[in-house]
């Protein structure tokens, strides 16, 4: 299984930044979300499904 690139990761992070409304100062929240899921998915092999328990990440 190959590992995860920062480009990976740089990649699913802004995406997730950008589905929360772009808020700033909290780029490390996604970077290690983006990472998990990442990581979660390699593992599986499938994409990580969103759940009900997921709480949207903060706007602050």
């Amino acid at each position: 299984m190959p590992g995860l690139t920062e480009e990976d990761i740089r990649t699913r992070a802004y995406h997730l930044w950008k589905a929360a409304g772009e808020p700033a100062g909290r780029m490390d929240v996604f970077w290690y979300e983006a990472e998990r899921e990442l990581l979660v998915e390699r593992v599986n092999g499938s994409p990580v499904p969103p759940t009900d328990d997921r709480q949207p990440i903060s706007r602050h």
